[in-house]
C-alpha cells in the first residue's frame, strides 16, 4: 500500500537515485569477508592446518563485537549522520580485509578479525539505510531493495573473484586485492555521493525540504513486545541463513563439485539474491512485509531438500538460486518491518541493535556448522537443521500483527508513517 491508499510511483527514484550507488557498493562491501571466507576455508586448512571451526571464529569475533557495538553506532548515526562514519569505515575495514593476509597462526588471525570487525561496524546495513530513508518515503521498498543488491553483487562475483586471485596469486595476495579493490570502488563514490538531504548534497528535488522524523523513542521501542518478536525472528532469519550461505562452496565441495565449479555455482546465490531483493521489494511496498518476509524464509527448505535429495551440479545451481531469494530478502525485510513498526526517530538505534543480532547469527552459525563438520566430516546434520529453523523464524514474523497506529500511539512526535514501504 502506498501513501494515501495509492499506487506508490517512481519520481522519488527519479529524483533521487544518486544516493543508491554509494549505498550498494558499501552495502556490497561490508558482505565481502564472509562471501570470501568461504572459498578461503578449506585453503587454510589445507596450507596453516587450522580447523574449519578455528578458521569460521573469525565471523564470531565479528558477531560478537556486533552484539556490543552495532546499537552504539546506530545511536551515532541518529546524533552525526551516515556519512562520516561510514567513509571512516570504509578505510578502516579495507585495511582489516588486506591485513588478514598478514596472520602467521591461528591466534593472529583472531586478532586481525578484531580489527576487520571494528571497521564492519561502521559500513553496516544500518549506515546506508539511514541515508535511504532521509529521501524516499513512496518508495522506501524498492529503494531499499535496489541498494541492498550490493549483498546480491557480492555473493555473485566475490566467490569466484577470491577463488581466481587465490589460484594465481595465492590467500594472502588474495586478501590484499579484496581490500585493495574495495576501497578503490567505495571510498571515491561515498565521498561524491552519499549525503543526507540536510547536508547540502542534494540527490534530487524531493530532497530540498527534509520531512518531519517520525516514530517512537528507542526506550519505547526496546519495550515493546513486537521488538522482542522482530528481534527474535532477525536473529534466528541470520542464522538459519549464514549457516548454509557462508558455507556454502565448503557443502558443494562435499557434494563432489571442484572448488572452481562450487565457487562458480555459489555465484548463482548472488544472482537469486538480486531478483528476491527487486521482486521482494516491490512487494514491500504493496503487501504486508510479515507476510513477504515469512514466505521468503520458507526457501532455505526446498534448497536443503533439493541439496539432500538431488546431489549435482545443475539441481545445485537450482539450490543456490532459490537460496539467493530468500538471502535477497533477509535484511530489507527485517530493515522494512523496524521502520514500519517504530518509525524513523530511532531507527538507528533499533535497526542496529537488530543489525548487532543478525551479525551476532552470521558468526554463530559458520562457527556451529563447520564444528559439526569437523566432528562428523559432513554437513548432512546443518541441513536438516534448516528446516525447524525456518519453521520458526516463520511463526516469529507472523506473530508480529498488523502495523501500529503511531501517531494514535505518541503523538505528535511520533506521527504514523503511512506508506508501509519504510524501511
Amino acid at each position: 500500500m502506498a501513501i494515501d491508499g495509492g499506487r506508490p510511483g517512481f519520481g522519488e527514484l527519479r529524483q533521487n537515485w544518486r544516493i543508491l550507488p554509494p549505498c550498494m557498493i558499501g552495502i556490497m562491501l561490508c558482505s565481502t569477508h564472509g562471501y570470501s571466507l568461504g572459498v578461503m576455508i578449506p585453503v587454510l586448512e589445507r596450507d596453516m592446518g587450522w580447523a574449519r571451526a578455528q578458521t569460521s571464529m573469525g565471523l564470531m569475533i565479528i558477531s560478537t563485537i556486533a552484539l556490543v557495538a552495532a546499537p552504539l553506532v546506530g545511536l551515532a548515526i541518529d546524533k552525526v549522520g551516515p556519512r562520516r562514519i561510514a567513509l571512516a569505515g570504509i578505510l578502516v575495514f579495507a585495511f582489516g580485509l588486506a591485513s588478514l593476509s598478514q596472520a602467521t597462526s591461528i591466534e593472529s588471525w583472531w586478532l586481525l578479525w578484531i580489527l576487520l570487525g571494528a571497521g564492519n561496524m561502521l559500513i553496516l546495513p544500518t549506515v546506508w539505510t539511514k541515508a535511504i530513508n532521509g529521501y524516499f518515503d513512496r518508495n522506501r521498498g524498492i529503494a531499499l531493495a535496489i541498494a541492498l543488491c550490493g549483498t546480491g553483487v557480492a555473493a555473485a562475483f566475490v566467490p569466484t573473484l577470491t577463488n581466481w586471485l587465490v589460484e594465481h596469486y595465492g590467500w594472502r595476495q588474495a586478501y590484499v586485492g579484496l581490500g585493495v579493490i574495495g576501497a578503490a570502488l567505495t571510498f571515491p563514490v561515498t565521498w561524491l555521493l552519499f549525503r543526507m538531504p540536510a547536508e547540502g548534497g542534494k540527490a534530487g528535488a524531493a530532497a530540498e525540504t527534509p520531512r518531519q522524523v517520525q516514530g517512537v523513542s528507542a526506550r519505547e521501542g526496546f519495550t515493546q513486545p513486537r521488538f522482542l518478536k522482530l528481534a527474535g525472528a532477525t536473529l534466528l532469519f541470520s542464522v538459519t541463513i549464514c549457516a548454509l550461505t557462508t558455507n556454502l562452496v565448503p557443502v558443494l565441495i562435499a557434494r563432489d563439485l571442484t572448488p572452481a565449479g562450487a565457487a562458480g555455482i555459489a555465484g548463482l546465490l548472488g544472482l537469486g539474491s538480486i531478483t528476491g531483493r527487486i521482486v521482494g521489494g516491490f512487494l514491500l511496498d504493496r503487501f504486508d512485509a510479515a507476510k513477504v518476509a515469512a514466505a521468503s524464509v520458507a526457501m532455505p527448505v526446498v534448497t536443503v531438500l533439493l541439496l539432500l535429495a538431488f546431489p549435482g551440479p545443475g539441481v545445485a545451481a537450482i539450490a543456490c538460486l532459490i537460496l539467493g531469494l530468500a538471502v535477497g530478502t533477509e535484511v530489507d525485510c527485517c530493515a522494512y518491518l523496524a521502520a514500519r513498526h517504530f518509525g524513523l526517530r530511532a531507527f538507528g538505534a533499533l535497526f542496529g541493535t537488530m543489525n548487532g543480532l543478525m551479525l551476532f547469527g552470521n558468526g554463530i552459525a559458520p562457527v556451529l556448522a563447520n564444528h559439526i563438520y569437523d566432528v562428523t566430516k559432513s554437513y548432512d546434520i546443518v541441513l536438516w537443521a534448516q528446516i525447524p529453523a525456518c519453521l520458526g523464524t516463520m511463526l516469529l514474523f507472523l506473530m508480529l500483527g498488523p502495523y501500529p497506529d503511531l501517531d494514535a500511539e505518541d503523538a505528535p512526535h511520533d506521527a504514523p508513517l503511512a506508506d508501509p514501504a519504510t524501511a
